[in-house]
């Protein structure tokens, strides 16, 4: 492509993410972090980040959701990847530079961790129950993969009162 200027370049980014989710004090809880954003707004959003070298998408998710939110999980699924375009500026030459964000994201359960020991990227990281998360979430894209973990969670628990009521008998 060439570039003139006034063109705009296009890029592709790989990121992967986690939707945390725990159960705490008989309530569904997900964990969300608030990014600053360029225009100075904070949003709250689901954490996720580059693929390393050498990493999976899974792995990195798991990697992710652990440096933003401060908190381990275990991977249960994939979920529906996300694809967006923003627009950003070149750091060298100030060039507009078109960006297609590509985002796998994982369904975790909460293992351990600390929300206040989140990286610098974040300025907070936090539980929501699910219906004050529906409301907080700043992107209708990422509110949708968490209704579809939403899903994905409830079927969760359904296999596991199954396999919890089939481990107390015998044959």
């Amino acid at each position: 492509m060439s570039t003139h200027l006034g063109s705009t370049q296009n890029e592709v980014e790989h990121s992967s993410g986690g939707v945390l989710i725990r159960q705490y004090q008989g309530e569904n809880e997900i964990c969300l972090v608030q990014i600053p954003t360029r225009g100075g707004n904070p949003s709250w959003r689901l954490p996720k980040g580059g693929i390393e070298a050498g990493e999976t998408s899974e792995q990195a998710a798991l990697r992710e959701t652990r440096e933003e939110t401060g908190c381990h999980g275990e991977v249960l699924s994939e979920l529906s990847p996300l694809e967006y375009w923003y627009t950003r500026r070149d750091d060298d030459t100030g060039e507009r530079i078109r960006v297609r964000k590509l985002v796998d994201f994982f369904l975790m359960k909460y293992t351990h961790g600390d929300t206040g020991d989140h990286d610098h990227e974040v300025d907070e990281s936090k539980w929501f129950t699910f219906s004050q998360a529906l409301e907080t979430i700043s992107y209708d894209a990422e509110r949708r993969v968490f209704q579809e973990a939403i899903h994905a969670w409830d079927a969760y628990l359904y296999r596991q009162s199954f396999e919890e009521e089939g481990a107390g008998t015998s044959l």
